[in-house]
Formats: structure tokens, sequence, C-alpha cells
């Protein structure tokens, strides 16, 4: 209709609807296959909760563009007349009806003769669908909650893949691949969107879950693969705090590769990496067996670490691969870490033996290896130390056995000068932490010199035994620090004291913790992932958690430590991503008596801190459970990315799961999971990764094949 004024033609509202209806469908058709419109006969109300219908033909519905109107959680998106910007939709429901039998046209069929109707369901499908996001495709901003009206008779579209990207939020940007874009029924577009988590979010912490076999291992290990596939100078440095060797065998191929779509597109250009450096912790009872194999002048630290070295990988790798070691060459780097490299069949690997040295830690580093210790045990710790250190003018605390001897003999009422009872009182809890061979006890105790102290065990116990006196500590606050370093040292790899170069040149020498520096250096040259293997030692006659915890409590620690001396010397490096499995091992929920909820307590506060450290010196930390609510709450607020896997609703009650994501994850198949992130626009979506792109011994593989 128009109308004429003042001679010009101005155009009625019919027209200009019409106009609009017209570009509308012209874009439509350029972003995706047009399958349907916004109902003419529903309510459309854009709000928080907010749905609209729309409707699809039959000969739509029943075609291959019909797809997305066929399963629940499907991405459609609506071009909106008026401004022209998409909105993005998600799929909640599907209205599917007989109208022909239901106007009474068809007799309602037999039970006696079943003889369908086809034309019965020649009917309209109703969709209804809940608004997401709106953008302006022709411009550059990103996608926003969808705020704008919708307006019946809109085009609704199957959008393409590259738009549907956009608007969710699936930036092209590096980062380790978890998969490709999917429902909760299946893939997405045949499996064509990969999604990636960016490397800075890796910085902003993760917390993985889901019940055992969901996929949560096979995930963390496509990941660290893709990540070492796409090696560039943002690529960082992994590190993999591994309960069950899981994570040796990473440069392993697997035994059979997957073709399903994910692998095939989403996962093309990974492999396995092709080095590997394990860190592992070596118990004081291993290096007594290594001291059988020697003559005792023979006995120094780097035949020690050789034949560690040797032991690893003949009882860990040979199994995996089938080859003896070969090419073991063992270098000490500035009387600190000992390294030993050897050749395996998928390329280097690197074995780097761990222990604490805690007399070059101060007390408040010792004390968060004991988690519980009381505020009165912990300063009567730091008052021992820091006098001994005071009156010996050195730049090193007293080992722990030295303490433990001051302890034994002030419980037992000896007195500084008395050394003969000195003697009798310390000799069993200071000698058997000590490794020698074919030495007496009182030269061990009395005639050798402790290296770096140029005395005695005996006079440096004395030394913290008068400080003892001194101090005139309460019965109970001695006992129980003398409990915890008991415990500490019943650990087996805290202040391993070895005896060397007896009888000619005889010292005793302590075991040096290895320098991240060197570590994430020998990583770096070989593009190469670390494992700290915690399950080596078990298997060694470790029983309990507590060096496991302790390991990975120091090596975190030290790991910041590290990272915080480049960042004051502005010399940043690569970042690091560690993966703690089974974090709730490590990082329990406050329960038990009040010594263990202040243990708990105290690991939080050095998480916590590591956490936010980490997060600006550019250590960020993947945590992985399948129990989250035996987790600590801490590691749930620190995460700012949950990936969830399938799992019962009340494992998730504290994870601020969407209801409709909560409803489905009990019946989401292996490695389909939500990803919830703040990076995606639309506040989660779902994944699907493959089969073990490395090798994986589980068992399940093996005898069903999935």
């Amino acid at each position: 209709m128009e109308r004429v004024a003042t001679g010009v033609k101005e155009r009625g509202p019919l027209d200009v609807v019409s106009k609009l209806l017209e570009q509308a469908y012209a874009k439509a058709s350029r972003y995706g296959d047009i399958i349907g419109r916004i109902s003419r006969y529903s309510k459309i109300e854009v709000s928080e909760e907010g749905l609209v219908e729309f409707e699809v033909e039959p000969e739509v519905y029943y075609s291959g563009k019909g797809k997305v109107a066929q399963r629940i959680g499907e991405y459609v998106a609506v071009v909106e007349p008026k401004s022209g910007k998409i909105v993005l939709l998600r799929v909640v429901a599907i209205e599917r009806r007989d109208e022909l039998a239901l106007i009474g046209v068809e007799p309602p069929l037999s039970s006696y003769e079943f003889k369908p109707e086809p034309s019965g369901l020649l009917t309209t499908t109703r969709v209804r669908a809940k608004v997401l996001l709106e953008l302006d495709p022709e411009s550059d901003s990103e996608p926003v909650p969808a705020t704008i009206g919708l307006e019946p008779q809109s085009p609704v579209i199957d959008p393409k893949p590259e738009l549907l990207s956009r608007l969710l939020g699936l930036r092209d940007e590096r980062g380790p691949i978890i998969g490709s874009l999917a429902t909760p029924s299946g893939l997405v577009k045949d499996g064509v969107l990969t999604v990636r988590l960016p490397y800075r979010v890796l910085l902003q912490h993760i917390l993985i879950t889901g019940t055992t076999g969901s996929g949560k291992t096979t995930l963390i290990k496509n990941m660290i693969a893709s990540m070492y596939s796409d090696w560039s100078q943002n690529t960082p440095i992994v590190v993999a705090v591994d309960m069950n060797q899981d994570f040796i065998q990473l440069p392993l191929e697997p035994e059979k590769r997957a073709l399903d779509p994910v692998a095939v597109i989403a996962y093309r250009d990974v492999k396995p990496p092709r080095a590997l450096v394990v860190v592992t912790p070596v118990p004081l009872r291993v290096i007594e067996s290594v001291y059988e194999g020697f003559s005792v002048d023979r006995i120094s630290v780097l035949e020690v670490t050789r034949h560690f070295a040797k032991m690893y990988y003949e009882e860990s790798i040979e199994p995996l691969v089938g080859v003896k070691l070969r090419d073991l060459t063992c270098i000490a780097r500035d009387g600190r870490s000992v390294i030993c490299r050897a050749q395996a069949p998928w390329g280097p690997i690197v074995m780097v033996p761990y222990a604490i040295n805690t007399t070059l830690l101060d007390s408040d580093k010792v004390s968060s290896l004991m988690p519980g210790l009381t505020d009165a045990s912990r300063a009567l710790l730091e008052r021992i130390r820091k006098e001994f250190r005071r009156r010996a003018k050195l730049n090193i605390y007293p080992p722990l056995q030295v303490l433990l001897g001051a302890l034994q003999a002030y419980n037992d009422g000896v007195r500084s000068g008395d050394r003969d009872e000195l003697f009798e009182s310390t000799r069993e809890i200071v000698i058997p932490r000590v490794v020698a061979k074919g030495v007496s006890d009182e030269s061990i105790m009395r005639i050798v010199k402790l290296e770096g102290f140029n005395k005695s065990l005996e006079d440096l116990v004395e030394e913290c035994l008068e400080v003892l006196e001194l101090s005139n500590p309460h019965r109970e606050t001695y006992r129980s620090l003398y409990r915890r370093l008991l415990s500490l040292m019943d650990a087996e790899i805290v202040d391993i004291a070895l005896m060397i170069g007896w009888p000619t040149s005889s010292r005793v020498t302590l075991m040096q913790e290895p320098r991240w520096e060197d570590i994430v250096s020998e990583a770096e040259a070989l593009r190469a992932p670390i494992v700290l293997d915690l399950k080596w030692p078990m298997d060694k006659g470790l029983e309990g958690l507590e060096g496991p915890r302790m390991a990975a409590y120091r090596m975190l620690q030290a790991l910041i430590e590290w990272k915080h001396t480049q960042w004051s010397k502005r010399a940043l490096g690569r970042s690091i991503v560690v993966v703690i499995d089974e974090a709730h091992q490590f990082f329990p929920q406050e329960r038990g008596a009040k010594e263990e909820q202040e243990a708990s307590r105290q690991v939080a506060s050095m998480i916590s801190r590591i956490a936010r450290i980490g997060r600006a010196r550019g250590v960020g930390l993947i945590f992985s459970t399948h129990s989250p609510k035996d987790l600590h709450d801490i590691i749930v607020q620190l995460a700012n990315t949950k990936i969830i896997l399938r799992t019962e609703p009340q494992h998730t009650e504290r994870l601020d799961v969407p209801r409709e994501v909560k409803e489905v994850l009990p019946r989401l198949p292996d490695r389909l999971m939500a990803v919830l992130s703040h990076i995606y626009r639309g506040g989660y979506v779902f994944v699907q990764t493959t089969t073990p792109l490395t090798a994986h011994y589980d068992i399940s593989y093996q005898l069903f094949g999935y």
C-alpha cells in the first residue's frame, strides 16, 4: 500500500514488513539452510527463561536438512528481520502430531490388523527452543546474550559451521583439543567443529570429573598429545602427577587408533609426543638395595643414580616396550640435579631421581610437608632450626635425622655434654636413616663428617639438644613435633643421607633436590612432557599416601618458587600446566578428627596460594577426580572451567551445573562431556573426544574394544 504526500511516495507498514522479511530470508540462505520459520500461532517471549516455537514442514523434516529439528540439544539460528542480527537457539522440545487421527479423519489403528497411514505423518513439526545469543554477522562484534525481540515468520536456519563456531565462541586460538562439538545424543555437524581450550584458559585452572571409566584419563592424554603435536613458542610444558603410571605411556602409539569422525577430523594431525621426562621419588629402601651392588670404595651419588635409572627402566618402561635399556648416561648439574638419559623405542627418555633436602628449606616450607602440625610445634621447629643456624654460622639447617635424635635425647633426659648417653639414646633413631655399608655405628655417628657442616652427626645432635634445653618446651609440644618428624622421615624421601667414599675419603652426604630449572630445560629441549611417577615408589614397598602426597606438595611448592624467581627477573619462559590425577587423594575434603581437619585446611591454604600466584607466574592446574564430593571446596572454587563426564547428579551439587545439563549427565556415553566455561558464549558446550591417541593399557579396551 502506498500513500502520496507532497508528491512523494511513502511505503506503508505492509511494504516495510514485506521488504524486511524478504531481506531476512535472503540473508538466511547465505548463512545456512532454511529449515523453518518462527511460528505464527505461538506467543514469542524473549527473556532469561524464554522459549520460542518454530515450525518445520514435512518435506524438510524428513530430509537431511531437517536433521537439527530431530534431536534435543541441537543448535539452530534465527535471522531477525528488523535488525538483521542472527539469534542462536538450542532445541529443547520437539512436538509431532498425527493430525488426521486427531481430527477423526482416520479410524484408530486396529490391534488385530496394523495398517499405518503415512499421510497422517505429513504434518508440521513444532519445535521449542531456548534463546541463547545474538550476533551481528556483518560486524566484528562478539556474540552477546540475546535481548532482541523475535518476529513471527522469521526464518530459522541450520547455521553453517563457521557461523555456529563464531556464535558459540569457539575461537581459533592455540590450545589443547578436547574434541568435537556435540549434543548429549551425538556429534554436531558430523564432528567438523573442533573444540579447544585456549592456553590462557589453562592458567585459570580446570576441574575434570566423571565416574570411573567415563574417559577422564583418555581426555587428558589426548589433550597432552594435541599440545605437543602443535608445538610453538606458546606451548606450555606439561607436568603430570601420576598415581597409576598412566602417563608414562604417553609416547607410545595406541594399539588401535579410532576411525571415528572426532579422531579423523579434530585429531587428524595429533600424534604421541616423541620423548619423556620422568621424575620419581627414590625411597630410602631402594638406595639401600643399590648399596648392596657396589664395593664400598666405589659408591658415589652418580653411581647410585645410575643404578636407580637402570632399575626404573627395567621395571616400568621395558614391560611396556619390550626393549632393553641402552645408551644410559648420567650427569650431575651444578651438584644439584642428577639426570640420566637413555634411548627408548619412541625416542629419548630422561629419568630424574627426586628427594627432598630440608637443610635448604626454611621452616615454613618444612612445616608444609607435615599438614596438621600444631602452632606450638611449628614454633618450636622454627626456633630450633633458626638458633642452630645462628650458632653454627651456616646458611643451612640441620637434617631431620639430627632433629629427631635431639628430640629423642631430650625426651630420655640426656643432658648435653654426656656423649656416651647421647650416643646410646640416639643411635637407634639416627643410624637407620643413614645409608651405609660395612661401617660401624660409632663411625657413622662420631667419626664421619656430614658434608656441608664439617661436623659429625653426634656433634650436630648435641648442638640441637642444647637449643632444646634453652627452649624448655612443653612435653606435649616436643612429643607432637617428634611424631610428625618421624612420620615425615618414614616416607623415606626426605633427607636421604648416603655414606660416600668409605674408608679413604669418607663423608655423609645428603641427596639434593633436583632443580625445576634443570628438569624443565631437559623437557623443553626434547619437547617432552614431565611425569611425576608416584606409583613406582609405592610399588617398591612404601605404604599409604603420606610419601606421594608430600612429594606432590613439595613439587608444586618448588615449581612455584622457581617460576616466581623467573618472574622477578622478568624471564618467564614457557608456562607450565600441572595435571593432578586422583586430585581428591591430595586435596581431601575437611573430615575426620581435629588434626585431619587442620591438615586439610593447611593443604587448602597452600594450594590456594599456589593457584593464585601460579596464575600470575604462568602455572596452570588441571585437577581430575571421580569423586568431587571428596575434593576440598577450594579446588571447586579455583577452577574457572569445569569438564564433567558421565556422573550422578549428587556428585555435581557443588559445581553449579545448569539444570538442563545436570539432567543428562548420568546418561552420557563414554568420552562425551559437558564443558562449563566463561570462554563459551552460551556458558557451556557438549564435546565428544575419541579413544586414546596414545597407549592406554586399560583392560576394558582390550576386552571390549571401546
